[in-house]
């Protein structure tokens, strides 16, 4: 063996440096999970305050009457306000033929063009004719230079009619028996059913 001095330095670790690039990845993956868990907590939670609102919803109310008005409180004595409740849908197709007749003849100078082949055009819902109105759905039209009228018959047998006229506006009218006609409906006067 030699005599001689070896000196050899002791092993050093090796420090590993982080890459900015894998930070950057860890960083990345923890903001993309914790915005997954914040949408899915939030999908979560709105579905169940709708599934509350909709138990709500779906809650019987409070009984107030009937249509007939046979059973619970009525708010009037009258014997005809079965019929009114009952006649409701005829009404209610008088007022909307008056509306589709009022926008089929606007700019035009006379109601001529807000006969039942316009307002038919107009609406699917409802069926325009000029002849006797037979029920629910079922509008007699009637129409002059100057005026307009509608007829619908309703479930308990009455006829309701509307008019408009220039200078005189909107008028109603309803009877019982009798036809049902755009023609009848021109001679309305009042000024509620």
């Amino acid at each position: 063996m030699d005599q001689t001095f070896n000196f050899r330095a002791a092993p050093v670790p090796l420090h590993r440096r982080l890459s900015p690039r894998a930070i950057a990845l860890v960083v990345t993956a923890c903001l993309v999970l914790s915005g997954l868990v914040s949408f899915s907590r939030w999908v979560i939670d709105s579905e169940r305050r709708s599934m509350a609102r909709a138990e709500r919803a779906d809650a019987p109310g409070a009984i107030i009457g009937t249509f007939s008005g046979t059973e619970g409180a009525s708010a009037s004595s009258d014997p005809l306000a079965g019929d009114l409740a009952i006649d409701a849908a005829a009404r209610a197709d008088a007022r909307s033929a008056f509306e589709l007749a009022r926008s089929s003849a606007s700019g035009r100078a006379t109601f001529l063009d807000a006969g039942p082949g316009q307002l038919g055009a107009l609406s699917s819902s409802l069926v325009f004719v000029d002849g006797p109105a037979s029920g629910p759905g079922v509008v007699s039209i009637a129409s002059t230079a100057e005026m307009w009228g509608a007829a619908v018959a309703g479930p308990s047998g009455t006829c309701y009619l509307v008019r408009f006229a220039t200078g005189e506006g909107l008028a109603y009218g309803s009877g019982v028996g009798g036809e049902c006609t755009g023609g009848a409906a021109l001679a309305a006067r009042d000024t509620s059913w």
